[in-house]
């Protein structure tokens, strides 16, 4: 995280784990670029190779994780909450 020896000392456990967290987000989004990037560039290659009429998207070729729509249903957010108090009889 590049902090000195009395930086590092003067942070407090909060302050520590946000700056570690932080650091974790700045190096997932830089590969998200760098993924995304590979697959722009692996398609422009393809697309030189393939028939005149047809096409090679950047995601026919993989859909990341990050790209996915979440799931809607009853394991997601509130609802899956709700269905946990209805079981154990806690709903008003």
């Amino acid at each position: 995280m590049c902090l000195s020896p009395s930086l590092l000392y003067d942070l407090t456990f909060r302050e520590f784990g946000n700056a570690v967290r932080g650091r974790y987000k700045a190096q997932e989004a830089q590969q998200r670029v760098d993924w995304e990037r590979t697959r722009w560039q692996t398609a422009l290659l393809l697309n030189v190779h393939t028939k005149k009429g047809s096409n090679v998207r950047p995601k026919d070729l993989a859909v990341f994780p990050w790209e996915e729509k979440p799931k809607t249903g009853i394991h997601t957010g509130w609802a899956q909450l709700k269905a946990i108090a209805k079981k154990n009889g806690k709903t008003r």
